[in-house]
Formats: structure tokens, sequence, C-alpha cells
């Protein structure tokens, strides 16, 4: 699971506990210029459906249990953290080498950490 932090101006997202080790990387920085929008419970949550080679890229995969690291996914990479998809977001990124970040919150639900994420990036 993951958590997110707003410092400065970049988005933080911080893996916890197993999921660190499982991703192999404890937090991902973004410039908030580069986030595009954020989603609530998205389709590529799903990450057996989403993944399209999950061999090339740095974390782990295990299909129907996990998703954790850097993934090939239809149109580029993407990192994912993702266990339950139905407490996942999407946050969609523009001018970084990974099309988006797709984690499962903790300690809030998808909707209010979109609403979060959204606030950040000044939107109503």
């Amino acid at each position: 699971m993951a958590t997110l932090e707003f410092r400065r101006h970049n988005l933080v997202v911080r893996m916890h506990g197993w999921d660190m080790l499982l991703a192999m990387r404890g937090r991902l920085t973004v410039p908030l210029g580069h986030v595009i929008d954020a989603r609530a419970r998205p389709v590529e949550a799903h990450f057996d459906d989403a993944i399209t080679d999950s061999g090339s890229g740095v974390g782990t995969y295990i299909y129907r249990r996990l998703a954790a690291g850097m993934v090939q996914v239809e149109d580029g990479r993407a990192f994912y953290d993702v266990h339950d998809p139905s407490k996942a977001i999407a946050i969609d990124l523009g001018g970084e080498p990974i099309r988006r970040i797709v984690v499962e919150i903790e300690d809030e639900t998808p909707d209010d950490a979109v609403r979060r994420v959204r606030r950040a990036l000044g939107y109503k």
C-alpha cells in the first residue's frame, strides 16, 4: 500500500511495509506540473488485464495477487503497487518516462485521495 504526500511542488508516493521490497523502491517523486489528473478505481488497477509485459520491468508481479514496481502496459511504462484494485487510484503523468502511477491507497478512500491530488493541482 501507498500514501500520498505533497512537498513543495512535488507529489511523493510512499510505499509501506513489504511493498517497498516488492516494488523495489520506497518512494516515487514526481513534479506536480507533470501530473495530469487522478482517477479512483481505474480499469487499469485490474493489473492482470493491463500489464502487457511483466518480465521487462523491475518489481514483483504475481498473477491475480499483486503488481508492485515498474511494468509495461499497452501505452508505455507504469508504476504499480496494487493488491486490491477496488482501493486503487491512477495518477496520469505527462513529461515523465512513465505514463501513470497506479497504487492502492492506505488510510483513505480512493475518492478522498483523488480529491487531494486534484486540489493540489488546483482543480475544484
